[in-house]
């Protein structure tokens, strides 16, 4: 098993993290994962400017998971309307499929429902990705039948002619 390391995400982190984030969902061919959305966008999924805003938001969480003192992943929760949000989760290419996103979203659902009394979680995931909402069916969310509009940003654009929509999943733990 690996040895793995939680703690919050601080500005000496933003630079891996963004970079581990851009990798997972906007790789290029060489190191695409599982998690790519290249074939459906272009541009970042995320920069530094971003991710150093979102470390000030109140009511948010951002984490990174360590192993052998090297950043591989990242995820965030934000306490939105009476429930935790989970986001921006992302496992460096070179360590997918090793379990370390399924124990990082286990610390993230843990430490979040202790720390705002909460155990309902929600998502956002692109609804054509099937393989990405089947791996989140098996941790416990489903789908709300709910769609939201894929946001707009200058960081990247869309690479289909269909409309990309979000699905919102939910989830509610038994206990904190």
């Amino acid at each position: 098993m690996l040895d793995l390391e939680f703690s919050e995400c601080s500005k000496n982190d933003v630079k891996t993290v963004v970079e581990i984030v851009n990798k997972a969902y906007r790789g290029e061919k060489s190191d695409k994962a599982w998690t790519s959305e290249s074939h459906l966008l272009s541009g970042k999924r995320l920069n530094d400017k971003m991710l150093e805003g979102i470390l000030k938001e109140p009511n948010t969480k951002t984490y990174i998971v360590k192993n052998i003192d090297k950043i591989v992943g990242t995820i965030q929760t934000k306490f939105v309307n009476d429930a935790i949000h989970i986001g921006l989760f992302a496992i460096d290419t070179s360590m997918q499929s090793s379990g370390i996103g399924k124990r990082l979203l286990e610390f993230a659902e843990s430490t979040s429902s202790k720390l705002w009394n909460k155990n309902i979680f929600f998502m956002e995931v692109i609804s054509s990705r099937k393989d990405l909402i089947a791996y989140y069916n098996r941790r416990g969310y489903k789908s709300t039948d709910s769609y939201i509009e894929f946001p707009k940003s200058e960081l990247w654009t869309t690479l289909i002619d269909d409309e990309l929509k979000l699905l919102v999943l939910k989830k509610v733990k038994n206990r904190f």
